[in-house]
């Protein structure tokens, strides 16, 4: 658990870590030459087959050149992929949120609050100065200008008596000021600890599981070289396994260069031999996750047909009249029912030959693709119109209460739309659109809409795959979050508690978003949008239940339009629909980066 506190953060040199890292990278290439020299001058100068030519020679040039490579892959697996890259990541997460709470502290300390509490749970509280000058009548004067209040000149002068008749207002609003420092401190701590102890827990898993050195010479050759060459084999299935197993420490940005330094041959076999350790993996590029996932589909749906069938020969033997005959109904017809949901998914992201099928919408049409599935709970689907890996601007959406994978063709319809709306947008760009239901969504507003669980669950799972899109994508890509309804609850809890990779936040009719300021968010306010039509109950939400409305103007960010056409009673989904073309395309304007 990490013991940052925020003056800690505030005096960090984010420099030396970064220089440490620094460090490791100088090192690896210092290393990288004597391996280089072995090559040059021992296997093809001094035992080149010039001078020696046998097999045995040949045997012993093969294995000194793979246990140079052997070197070199540690040297990059752990000095640089891990261990430097721990370092910039830390470094660059630490700086983020120290800018921020450089920015923050002079606020409190400007005006007269104090930092008080463990480092877990910080509050900001009204200073005893502050406190004394409230009941004194004597209250600073932009308290007096947040009131909209006289500052007083005297004890019993007008000013004074109008001031002592508001001092609630001077209370509550300087309470509340301080509430929304607390929730800004606390996201930026929270965040802060985030990143402290995923490196220490990454440089800890490398000290704890040291790499493996290479095969030493003696035995015979031909034991050696063929034990060689197949516990490399294990060695790479060994940390794919780990990875999407979620032991092996990695961010997502070091599985990307773990998987950019596996060869071409590795990373196929990876994906023929075990798709299941890369379909789901956030770091792995979208094809290749896009050509797994299509495999372990292909055989989730045989392997329910499979159990299908072997339960209806079950049922054939059992009396129809027995608890053991419901059970078994029951359980049947949900193995159709999963099996139902995954044809359709494939049937809407395959063509009849098999090919990945393309969207509807402008030319260029977008093909799918798919970055994740399951039938676990009310289902997940990871759909992409358009490659993020390649695109200019990326825009993920994140559904709310009642999407399931039954219905998913309804959720990848909004997101055609919404990438139709960015291609028309900015023709010259390139774009993808993500529908992400990466996780269980609430199927009932009372009870489970209520409820932060759903959100928080799903919180570290949508952190991961924005990272990955970051890790994967082009270097100066424009991503965009954009939740609706319970979805936006998910990208607040998740933006102000993990941290998300988003250069822009959209709330499309939010119940609240675990926070009550944009500014705890993570994100620069300016890029912060929200929209709700005038005709949508939502806005009947309760603000204790997620915090404050984001479309509030005490939220901070941005507002815009949604039109909602004839009143109907599906006011809470218009939002896609042609009647609110004002709102689509502010949306798209976001999302390519022109607002």
């Amino acid at each position: 658990m990490s013991e940052l506190t925020w003056e800690h953060l505030r005096d960090l040199d984010c420099g030396a870590i970064r220089t440490l890292g620094d460090t490791w990278k100088a090192y690896v290439e210092q290393q990288l030459a004597h391996t280089e020299r072995l090559r040059t001058e021992v296997i093809e100068g001094h035992l080149s087959a010039e001078h020696f030519e046998s097999d045995t020679a040949t045997q012993v040039r093969e294995q000194i050149g793979m246990t140079a490579d052997r070197y070199e892959d540690d040297l990059s697996d752990y000095a640089s992929t891990r261990i430097a890259t721990t370092l910039f990541e830390v470094a660059d997460a630490f700086e983020k949120e120290q800018n921020e709470l450089k920015e923050l502290v002079p606020l409190i300390e400007q005006h007269d609050f104090e930092i008080e509490g463990p480092r877990s749970e910080y509050d900001v509280n009204l200073s005893g100065d502050l406190h004394q000058a409230i009941l004194t009548l004597n209250p600073p004067q932009w308290l007096c200008d947040m009131c909209g209040v006289q500052k007083p000149d005297g004890f019993w002068d007008l000013d004074t008596i109008k001031v002592l008749f508001n001092g609630v207002d001077l209370y509550g609003t300087a309470i509340g000021l301080a509430g929304q420092y607390q929730d800004w401190l606390r996201a930026v701590m929270s965040r802060a600890h985030d990143a402290d102890d995923e490196a220490a827990a990454a440089l800890s898993e490398m000290r704890e599981n040291p790499t493996e050195l290479p095969p030493r010479l003696g035995a015979t050759y031909d034991d050696l070289v063929d034990d060689y060459k197949e516990g490399v084999t294990e060695e790479v299935a060994g940390e794919a396994k780990a990875i999407a197993e979620g032991t092996s420490g990695m961010s997502p940005e070091q599985v990307n260069q773990w998987w950019e330094g596996l060869s071409e041959s590795e990373r196929q076999a990876l994906i023929e031999e075990h798709p299941e350790w890369v379909g789901p993996v956030d770091g792995i590029p979208t094809e290749s996750r896009d050509t797994a996932n299509r495999t372990l589909l292909d055989n989730d749906i045989d392997r329910l047909g499979t159990q299908i069938a072997a339960k209806e020969q079950a049922l054939q033997g059992m009396d129809p009249e027995s608890e053991e005959y419901e059970q078994a109904k029951e359980e049947l017809d949900g193995l159709k029912g999963d099996r139902d949901d995954l044809a359709n998914l494939q049937d809407r992201i395959t063509n009849d030959d098999g090919t990945p099928a393309l969207a509807e919408g402008p030319e260029p049409k977008q093909p799918y693709y798919l970055l994740g599935f399951g039938t676990q709970d009310s289902g997940r689907a990871i759909v992409s119109v358009g490659n993020p890996d390649t695109a200019d601007n990326v825009n993920t959406l994140v559904p709310g209460t009642t999407s399931n994978l039954t219905d998913v063709d309804g959720l990848i319809n909004r997101a055609e739309t919404m990438q139709s709306d960015a291609q028309l947008a900015a023709p010259g760009a390139s774009n993808a659109t993500v529908m992400w239901l990466g996780y269980d969504a609430p199927d009932t507003i009372v009870p489970e809409a209520m409820q932060e669980r759903w959100a928080d669950g799903a919180s570290n799972d949508l952190e991961r795959f924005t990272k990955g899109l970051d890790a994967t994508g082009q270097p100066n890509t424009n991503h965009t979050l954009t939740g609706h309804s319970y979805g936006t609850t998910v990208i607040g809890h998740a933006a102000s508690q993990d941290g998300v990779n988003a250069d822009n936040i959209v709330f499309v009719a939010s119940p609240g978003v675990g926070t009550d300021t944009a500014s705890a968010l993570g994100v620069d306010e300016d890029n912060v949008w929200s929209t709700t039509n005038s005709l949508d109950p939502i806005q009947l939400s309760p603000d204790f239940l997620h915090g404050a409305n984001p479309a509030g103007e005490d939220f901070g960010g941005n507002t815009f339009h949604s039109d909602t056409g004839a009143w109907n009673a599906n006011n809470h989904s218009t939002y896609w629909d042609d009647t609110n073309m004002a709102g689509r395309e502010t949306l798209a304007d976001i999302a390519t980066g022109q607002r």
